[in-house]
């Protein structure tokens, strides 16, 4: 930091204290406060790295912050690193003016351009990160029924990443080098990852344009993990089509435009929702609800119903429980969890393996698959029945027994009711 020294200085790895309970990432409670980080150890299975300076600007001030991250074997070379750079502005730009260096170096290298630099990145991040606009159309991934092991007679182990390249004819031999490039790219990067290239011409060329293909790939990538294997479309089944059409990372083909267009392209909106005409303006009203009197071993949030066969917990924005709650409501063919604040997921036979909606394993975002809104049509105003998403301030009242589990909220004098069972 330039031209300013810290008032102050905390840090957080406690991922409950720094995002809050009911909270998330996007509002995390620590943003809400002005006092110092805990300085605290969390739970270590799941921690945050979240540090703290407090600068003062004056009007018109201006400041320089650097952002270095770096990585040693020890704590003491991670102190040396820390102590190298911390203040030391010579040695700051030393080390940007030497990243931007060996950038260039890699480039010229494998002779691509900045721009290229940037696809083969994005690119990588859909490798990384499974992206819906690349992968296989659902039809082809429901009709696999092949393993892993029907990529071995291949010499494909399945073991990395694949991206899969179907060319389908001569003229396109561009394409090819333009992913053999991609791949050199990302091996220099430490990306590793297998190029799957089909050669699908199917013209009386098809072995001339084998022989130029093999060509273009480096022999010491030719057929090898993290290499680059060249097949004839001919010489594979369709079963083990579909295989890897299903497993691949990143499908691309010459026939679906320039590679820049494909990683560019965003699938489309299946559902359109007309605009709302808003013809009132919205008024927010202070009613509520209140939790029953009688609950039994109530503890300031919930507690039982007078007979015993319901738990009953009131919650808002500011007061939710301290740790997850759910009910398991479930028969031998179907079942549903869902949490105190109204998120669940769903699932047939198998909680595990046949889920029909996302879940999300989180003590403290707690984020599911699952929704349900309500809109006035008259002034535009949302919410949800349950706490989350979108639930408002009034006290939601939760009545949670044996197979079901009952949400009341009122919003704008609209009483708002849902019932979830099995």
């Amino acid at each position: 930091m330039d031209g300013k020294h810290s008032e102050e200085i905390s840090y957080e790895t406690d991922r409950l204290k720094f995002i809050g309970r009911g909270n998330t990432s996007h509002d995390p409670q620590a943003m809400k406060k002005l006092a110092p980080l805990s300085g605290m150890q969390g739970a270590v299975l799941d921690p945050i790295a979240s540090i703290r300076y407090k600068i003062t600007l004056e009007p018109e001030e201006k400041i320089v912050l650097d952002m270095v991250t770096g990585i040693a074997e020890t704590k003491e070379a991670c102190i040396g690193l820390i102590n190298k750079y911390q203040d030391n502005k010579p040695h700051k730009d030393r080390v940007f003016e030497m990243a931007w260096t060996h950038s260039q170096v890699v480039l010229r290298q494998i002779n691509a351009s900045e721009a290229d630099a940037q696809l083969y990145g994005q690119l990588a991040s859909s490798i990384l990160f499974a992206n819906a606009s690349l992968r296989a159309d659902a039809a082809i991934l429901i009709n696999n029924h092949r393993q892993q092991s029907g990529l071995w007679g291949y010499s494909i182990s399945g073991d990395l990443p694949i991206v899969l390249l179907k060319v389908t004819s001569q003229a396109n031999i561009q394409f090819v080098k333009q992913m053999v490039q991609a791949h050199a790219y990302w091996k220099l990067k430490g990306l590793s990852v297998d190029l799957v290239i089909w050669n699908e011409e199917h013209n009386g060329y098809r072995q001339v344009f084998q022989n130029e293909l093999d060509a273009l790939i480096p022999t010491e990538s030719k057929d090898r993990p993290a290499g680059i294997f060249v097949r004839a479309s001919d010489q594979i089944s369709n079963e083990d089509r579909i295989l890897f059409e299903s497993v691949a990372r990143v499908n691309i083909s010459d026939n679906a435009g320039t590679l820049f267009e494909q990683v560019k392209r965003k699938q489309l909106s299946k559902v359109m929702i007309p605009y709302i005409n808003v013809t009132q303006k919205y008024t927010p009203s202070l009613s509520s609800i209140s939790l029953p009197g009688d609950l039994q071993f109530f503890n300031g949030t919930g507690g039982f119903s007078g007979d015993g066969k319901e738990y009953i917990i009131g919650i808002d924005k500011q007061i939710t429980t301290p740790a997850p709650w759910v009910n398991v409501i479930a028969n031998p063919e179907f079942g549903t969890v869902v949490s105190e604040s109204g998120t669940a997921y769903t699932w047939t036979e198998n909680a595990h393996e046949l889920r029909l909606t996302p879940w999300n394993n989180d003590p403290i975002c707690d984020a599911g698959g699952e929704v349900f809104y309500i809109r006035d049509e008259e002034t535009g105003r949302f919410w949800t029945t349950t706490l989350l998403p979108a639930g408002g301030e009034p006290l939601y009242i939760t009545h949670h027994g044996f197979g079901y589990s009952i949400f009341k909220h009122l919003e704008e004098d609209i009483f708002s009711e849902m019932l979830v069972y099995v």
